[in-house]
Protein backbone atom coordinates (compact mmCIF):
# COMPACT_ATOMS: atom_id res chain seq x y z
CA UNK A 1 0.00 0.00 0.00
CA UNK A 2 1.30 3.43 -0.93
CA UNK A 3 1.90 5.83 1.94
CA UNK A 4 -0.69 8.60 2.11
CA UNK A 5 0.28 12.19 2.83
CA UNK A 6 -1.20 15.69 2.76
CA UNK A 7 0.15 18.04 0.10
CA UNK A 8 -1.02 21.64 -0.41
CA UNK A 9 -4.70 21.10 0.33
CA UNK A 10 -5.29 17.48 -0.62
CA UNK A 11 -4.57 13.95 0.53
CA UNK A 12 -2.43 12.08 -1.99
CA UNK A 13 0.43 9.56 -2.13
CA UNK A 14 4.15 10.25 -1.79
CA UNK A 15 4.86 9.45 -5.43
CA UNK A 16 2.48 12.23 -6.55
CA UNK A 17 4.33 15.01 -4.72
CA UNK A 18 6.27 17.35 -6.99
CA UNK A 19 8.32 20.11 -5.36
CA UNK A 20 8.79 23.20 -7.50
CA UNK A 21 12.52 23.95 -7.98
CA UNK A 22 11.77 27.60 -7.22
CA UNK A 23 10.28 26.84 -3.81
CA UNK A 24 11.96 29.07 -1.19
CA UNK A 25 12.35 26.04 1.05
CA UNK A 26 14.59 24.46 -1.58
CA UNK A 27 16.33 27.56 -2.92
CA UNK A 28 16.90 29.38 0.37
CA UNK A 29 16.13 26.91 3.15
CA UNK A 30 13.23 29.17 4.16
CA UNK A 31 10.93 26.88 6.11
CA UNK A 32 9.90 25.37 9.41
CA UNK A 33 8.71 21.94 10.48
CA UNK A 34 7.49 19.92 13.42
CA UNK A 35 7.52 16.24 14.32
CA UNK A 36 5.25 14.35 16.70
CA UNK A 37 4.52 10.68 17.19
CA UNK A 38 1.51 8.58 18.08
CA UNK A 39 0.59 6.96 21.35
CA UNK A 40 -2.24 4.44 21.36
CA UNK A 41 -3.01 5.36 17.76
CA UNK A 42 -3.46 9.07 18.50
CA UNK A 43 -1.22 12.06 17.79
CA UNK A 44 0.62 12.60 21.08
CA UNK A 45 0.41 16.16 22.46
CA UNK A 46 -0.97 17.48 19.16
CA UNK A 47 -2.23 20.77 20.62
CA UNK A 48 1.19 21.54 22.07
CA UNK A 49 2.90 20.66 18.79
CA UNK A 50 0.46 22.86 16.88
CA UNK A 51 1.31 25.82 19.10
CA UNK A 52 5.03 25.25 18.53
CA UNK A 53 4.48 25.03 14.77
CA UNK A 54 2.61 28.33 14.97
CA UNK A 55 5.46 29.91 16.91
CA UNK A 56 8.06 28.64 14.43
CA UNK A 57 6.02 29.97 11.50
CA UNK A 58 5.60 33.33 13.23
CA UNK A 59 9.36 33.61 13.68
CA UNK A 60 9.80 33.47 9.89
CA UNK A 61 6.60 35.48 9.23
CA UNK A 62 5.08 32.44 7.54
CA UNK A 63 1.36 31.74 7.57
CA UNK A 64 0.06 28.21 8.14
CA UNK A 65 -2.61 27.71 5.43
CA UNK A 66 -4.93 25.54 7.56
CA UNK A 67 -6.72 25.98 10.88
CA UNK A 68 -5.89 23.98 14.00
CA UNK A 69 -9.16 22.05 13.57
CA UNK A 70 -8.43 21.22 9.93
CA UNK A 71 -4.90 20.18 10.85
CA UNK A 72 -6.08 17.81 13.59
CA UNK A 73 -8.74 16.30 11.31
CA UNK A 74 -6.21 15.76 8.52
CA UNK A 75 -3.67 14.10 10.83
CA UNK A 76 -6.36 11.79 12.19
CA UNK A 77 -7.44 10.81 8.68
CA UNK A 78 -3.87 10.18 7.53
CA UNK A 79 -3.18 7.95 10.52
CA UNK A 80 -6.29 5.91 9.73
CA UNK A 81 -5.32 5.57 6.06
CA UNK A 82 -1.70 4.54 6.68
CA UNK A 83 -2.43 2.10 9.52
CA UNK A 84 1.04 2.10 11.06
CA UNK A 85 1.09 0.52 14.56
CA UNK A 86 3.05 3.58 15.67
CA UNK A 87 3.93 6.55 13.50
CA UNK A 88 5.92 9.75 13.21
CA UNK A 89 3.97 12.74 11.91
CA UNK A 90 6.18 15.25 10.12
CA UNK A 91 4.71 18.64 9.19
CA UNK A 92 6.60 21.02 6.88
CA UNK A 93 5.86 24.62 5.91
CA UNK A 94 8.03 26.59 3.47
CA UNK A 95 7.85 30.00 1.84
CA UNK A 96 6.66 28.31 -1.34
CA UNK A 97 7.03 29.57 -4.89
CA UNK A 98 8.05 33.18 -5.33
CA UNK A 99 8.62 35.49 -8.28
CA UNK A 100 11.71 36.72 -6.44
CA UNK A 101 14.16 34.25 -4.92
CA UNK A 102 14.62 36.54 -1.89
CA UNK A 103 10.99 37.39 -1.22
CA UNK A 104 8.29 35.43 0.58
CA UNK A 105 4.85 36.01 -0.94
CA UNK A 106 1.98 35.14 1.46
CA UNK A 107 -0.60 32.80 0.02
CA UNK A 108 1.90 30.73 -1.97
CA UNK A 109 3.27 28.59 0.85
CA UNK A 110 4.10 24.91 0.49
CA UNK A 111 2.52 22.87 3.29
CA UNK A 112 2.61 19.13 3.72
CA UNK A 113 2.22 16.37 6.30
CA UNK A 114 4.11 13.08 6.09
CA UNK A 115 3.28 9.91 8.00
CA UNK A 116 6.22 7.60 8.64
CA UNK A 117 6.59 4.27 10.40
CA UNK A 118 8.01 4.83 13.89
CA UNK A 119 11.38 3.20 14.54
CA UNK A 120 12.19 2.70 18.20
CA UNK A 121 15.65 3.01 19.67
CA UNK A 122 17.23 -0.23 20.94
CA UNK A 123 15.97 -1.18 24.40
CA UNK A 124 19.59 -1.35 25.58
CA UNK A 125 19.85 2.44 25.27
CA UNK A 126 17.09 2.90 27.85
CA UNK A 127 18.31 0.21 30.25
CA UNK A 128 22.05 0.97 30.08
CA UNK A 129 22.21 4.55 28.81
CA UNK A 130 23.74 6.19 25.73
CA UNK A 131 26.72 8.32 24.82
CA UNK A 132 26.88 11.87 23.51
CA UNK A 133 29.50 14.15 21.97
CA UNK A 134 29.74 17.92 22.29
CA UNK A 135 30.05 20.49 19.51
CA UNK A 136 30.71 24.22 19.82
CA UNK A 137 27.62 25.58 18.07
CA UNK A 138 24.29 27.33 18.57
CA UNK A 139 21.46 26.97 16.07
CA UNK A 140 20.21 29.94 14.06
CA UNK A 141 16.88 31.17 15.45
CA UNK A 142 16.97 28.47 18.14
CA UNK A 143 13.46 29.24 19.39
CA UNK A 144 12.02 28.06 16.05
CA UNK A 145 12.16 24.61 14.46
CA UNK A 146 13.61 25.76 11.15
CA UNK A 147 14.72 23.39 8.38
CA UNK A 148 18.42 24.28 8.66
CA UNK A 149 20.13 21.23 10.19
CA UNK A 150 23.41 21.62 8.30
CA UNK A 151 25.65 21.43 11.37
CA UNK A 152 23.92 18.36 12.79
CA UNK A 153 24.02 16.52 9.46
CA UNK A 154 27.63 17.49 8.79
CA UNK A 155 28.77 15.95 12.09
CA UNK A 156 26.82 12.68 11.96
CA UNK A 157 29.91 10.71 10.92
CA UNK A 158 31.85 12.14 13.85
CA UNK A 159 29.02 11.19 16.21
CA UNK A 160 28.73 7.66 14.80
CA UNK A 161 32.50 7.13 14.87
CA UNK A 162 32.48 7.85 18.59
CA UNK A 163 29.52 5.55 19.20
CA UNK A 164 27.28 8.39 20.41
CA UNK A 165 23.53 8.77 20.15
CA UNK A 166 23.41 12.56 20.10
CA UNK A 167 25.41 15.74 19.52
CA UNK A 168 25.16 18.27 22.34
CA UNK A 169 25.58 21.90 21.35
CA UNK A 170 27.66 24.08 23.65
CA UNK A 171 28.40 27.79 23.22
CA UNK A 172 30.33 30.32 25.28
CA UNK A 173 30.72 27.88 28.14
CA UNK A 174 27.05 26.87 28.25
CA UNK A 175 25.44 23.52 27.45
CA UNK A 176 22.36 24.33 25.35
CA UNK A 177 20.57 21.45 23.68
CA UNK A 178 21.22 18.39 21.53
CA UNK A 179 20.83 18.29 17.76
CA UNK A 180 17.34 16.74 18.00
CA UNK A 181 16.73 16.66 21.76
CA UNK A 182 16.60 18.75 24.91
CA UNK A 183 19.13 18.20 27.69
CA UNK A 184 18.60 17.77 31.43
CA UNK A 185 20.90 17.41 34.40
CA UNK A 186 20.12 16.17 37.89
CA UNK A 187 22.02 17.62 40.83
CA UNK A 188 21.13 16.71 44.41
CA UNK A 189 17.87 15.26 43.03
CA UNK A 190 16.91 18.60 41.44
CA UNK A 191 15.96 18.39 37.76
CA UNK A 192 17.48 21.26 35.73
CA UNK A 193 17.16 22.16 32.03
CA UNK A 194 18.05 25.22 29.92
CA UNK A 195 15.37 27.72 28.98
CA UNK A 196 17.13 30.29 26.77
CA UNK A 197 18.75 29.87 23.38
CA UNK A 198 17.08 26.53 22.66
CA UNK A 199 14.08 24.97 20.98
CA UNK A 200 11.50 24.21 23.65
CA UNK A 201 10.46 20.57 23.22
CA UNK A 202 7.08 19.10 24.03
CA UNK A 203 8.63 16.05 25.72
CA UNK A 204 10.83 18.47 27.65
CA UNK A 205 7.78 20.33 28.98
CA UNK A 206 5.97 17.12 29.85
CA UNK A 207 9.04 15.82 31.67
CA UNK A 208 9.21 18.98 33.80
CA UNK A 209 5.53 18.58 34.66
CA UNK A 210 6.01 14.92 35.55
CA UNK A 211 9.03 15.77 37.69
CA UNK A 212 7.04 18.29 39.72
CA UNK A 213 4.10 15.90 40.01
CA UNK A 214 6.41 13.21 41.36
CA UNK A 215 7.91 15.45 44.03
CA UNK A 216 11.17 16.53 42.40
CA UNK A 217 12.35 20.12 42.48
CA UNK A 218 12.84 21.62 39.01
CA UNK A 219 14.64 24.63 37.59
CA UNK A 220 14.85 26.19 34.12
CA UNK A 221 18.09 28.14 33.73
CA UNK A 222 21.45 28.27 31.98
CA UNK A 223 23.73 25.27 32.57
CA UNK A 224 27.48 25.73 32.34
CA UNK A 225 29.61 23.13 30.55
CA UNK A 226 31.41 22.45 33.84
CA UNK A 227 28.12 21.89 35.64
CA UNK A 228 26.89 19.68 32.82
CA UNK A 229 29.96 17.46 32.99
CA UNK A 230 29.80 17.28 36.79
CA UNK A 231 26.10 16.48 37.12
CA UNK A 232 24.86 13.52 39.15
CA UNK A 233 22.71 12.37 36.23
CA UNK A 234 22.20 13.41 32.59
CA UNK A 235 19.36 12.63 30.24
CA UNK A 236 17.80 13.74 26.96
CA UNK A 237 14.17 14.18 25.97
CA UNK A 238 12.67 14.13 22.48
CA UNK A 239 9.50 13.16 20.65
CA UNK A 240 11.09 10.12 19.02
CA UNK A 241 13.21 9.16 22.04
CA UNK A 242 11.04 9.90 25.12
CA UNK A 243 13.60 10.05 27.98
CA UNK A 244 17.11 8.66 27.35
CA UNK A 245 19.83 8.40 30.05
CA UNK A 246 23.24 9.74 29.02
CA UNK A 247 26.13 7.88 30.65
CA UNK A 248 29.09 9.02 28.51
CA UNK A 249 30.09 12.40 27.07
CA UNK A 250 32.99 12.53 24.62
CA UNK A 251 33.88 8.98 25.57
CA UNK A 252 34.19 9.73 29.29
CA UNK A 253 31.92 8.62 32.10
CA UNK A 254 29.06 11.02 32.76
CA UNK A 255 27.09 11.15 35.97
CA UNK A 256 26.95 7.74 37.62
CA UNK A 257 27.98 5.96 34.43
CA UNK A 258 24.58 4.26 34.42
CA UNK A 259 20.94 5.45 34.45
CA UNK A 260 20.40 7.24 37.76
CA UNK A 261 17.44 6.91 40.16
CA UNK A 262 15.80 10.23 39.24
CA UNK A 263 16.12 9.52 35.52
CA UNK A 264 14.64 6.04 35.96
CA UNK A 265 11.76 7.42 38.03
CA UNK A 266 10.96 9.96 35.32
CA UNK A 267 11.21 7.32 32.59
CA UNK A 268 8.69 5.21 34.48
CA UNK A 269 6.37 8.19 35.01
CA UNK A 270 6.57 9.10 31.32
CA UNK A 271 5.80 5.55 30.23
CA UNK A 272 2.75 5.45 32.51
CA UNK A 273 1.51 8.80 31.18
CA UNK A 274 1.96 7.69 27.57
CA UNK A 275 0.17 4.38 28.15
CA UNK A 276 -2.84 6.21 29.61
CA UNK A 277 -2.93 8.91 26.90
Amino acid sequence: MKTRCYWNGRITTLDKIKIDPYDLGLLRGYGVFDVMCTQNGKAFLINEHWRRLQNSAKTLNLKIPVSRKKYAETVKKLLALNKFPKANIRTVLTGGISSNAFRYEPGRETFFILIEKFRSLPEKIYSEGAGAVTLEYQRDLPEAKITNYVEAIEHQKMKDKKGALEIIFVKNGKALEASTSNIFIVKNRKVVTPRRGILIGMTRNLTLWLAKKNGFKTEERDISEKEFRGADELFLTATNKDIVPIVKVNGKKAGMGRPGPVTKALMKAFQKFAEQF
